[in-house]
């Protein structure tokens, strides 16, 4: 598109812009569709005006263009949700000295021991589940867990969970030890609690693997039964 182009060569030009970074569809290379749009973030060195930029370059969202501008701090800062929108993308410009692939890099990694929480907000909504009495309520509680199941799976790996909408590229294309997205996919439509169970080993198993057993063990007595071992 001319336009975008033209658009990168004047920011390229412009001593203030240390980054630009072409996310979504168009900055992965994949899903891009005509009427796919480009969003792209704008990095400013320190001391260059904000308000100034977005004067210079009014966007808002749904624009065909949408101009992201972000101060090196903002970037560093960017909220966790919207963190997978770095994932597997390269700047379009660095002359940030090594700071912009530092800062990428830390946003889009994740400390595997914070999969401990995600882990015990899985089990805790499938337990809800298991134990509810209200049909609607458990499928709802069922499908509620699979987001804090994929959650803990992907930082478990170090990994930033992706969009729902990447979940399946991601899985093909940048695997992890678990993949069973058949599984996720029956446990939202049905909530059938065999399938439920199976996903509880599964992740019961990764965890003890990757030294996380006491938030399981913090289930007790109920660990047999949420293996579907006993009824008790």
């Amino acid at each position: 598109m001319a336009e975008f182009s033209a658009l990168v060569d004047e920011l390229t030009a412009d001593d203030d812009v240390i980054g630009l970074i072409l996310a979504g569809s168009r900055g992965r290379g994949v899903y891009v569709r005509d009427e796919s749009d480009w969003d792209l973030y704008v990095v400013l060195r320190d001391g260059a005006s904000l308000d100034d930029y977005a004067a210079r370059y009014p966007s808002q969202h749904g624009d065909r263009i949408e101009v992201l501008l972000r101060s090196r701090r903002g970037l560093e800062g960017e909220p966790a949700w919207n963190r997978y929108t770095f994932c597997h993308v390269e700047p379009l410009l660095d002359r940030s000295g090594g700071w912009l692939d530092e800062t990428l890099r830390a946003l889009t990694t994740v400390d595997p021991g914070t999969a401990a929480e995600p882990l015990d907000g899985y089990v805790n909504l499938y337990y809800r589940s298991l134990k509810g009495t209200d049909e609607a309520g458990c499928r709802l509680d069922a499908a509620e867990s699979v987001a804090w199941f994929l959650e803990f799976v992907f930082a478990v790996h170090g990994r930033v969970r992706p969009f729902n909408k990447w979940l399946r590229w991601e899985l093909e294309h940048h695997p992890i030890s678990w993949n069973d997205l058949p599984l996720l996919e029956r446990i939202v439509a049905t909530g059938a609690l065999a399938d439920q169970q199976a996903l509880f080993r599964a992740a019961e198993t990764l965890a003890r693997e990757r030294g996380l057993g006491t938030v399981i063990d913090g289930w007790e007595p109920d660990v047999a039964r949420l293996r579907g071992i006993s009824k008790r």
